[in-house]
């Protein structure tokens, strides 16, 4: 099963597509920085995302699972590996387990690595 997935990228087994949530990091003065070394590391600290699509043995081995497509969930800072889909887009493939927690649609995490003042 998967959510408008337009990535090309199908997990397979236990694995779990996310799609991390964008972050934008910004100067002082308030201006976004879109370079290419602060949007990797963006990816690399971005610890939400949506649950795009999942294998068809993700959580098997539970009574109940504890995410589903179109979840927001969080996930550990190294979790997984990243690409790049055939719509461009960046995505994270996760092991089920992964998977730290579900937030409700309106709570958004701040990672303290993203967040200078």
């Amino acid at each position: 099963m998967s959510l408008n997935n337009e990535s090309g990228i199908i997990p397979v087994g236990w694995r779990v597509l996310v799609k991390p949530k964008e972050v934008a990091e910004k100067s002082k003065g308030g201006i976004i920085l879109t370079t290419e070394t602060n949007k990797e590391r963006e990816q690399m600290a971005n610890t939400t995302g949506i649950v795009m699509a999942m294998g068809d043995q993700c959580y098997n081995d539970v009574i109940k699972p504890w995410c589903k497509v179109g979840d927001k969930v969080i996930f550990a800072k190294y979790a997984g590996l990243l690409y790049r889909g055939k719509d461009g887009d960046s995505y994270r493939m996760i092991n089920d387990k992964d998977v730290t927690g579900v937030l409700e649609a309106d709570v958004d995490l701040v990672d303290p690595y993203l967040a200078k003042n």
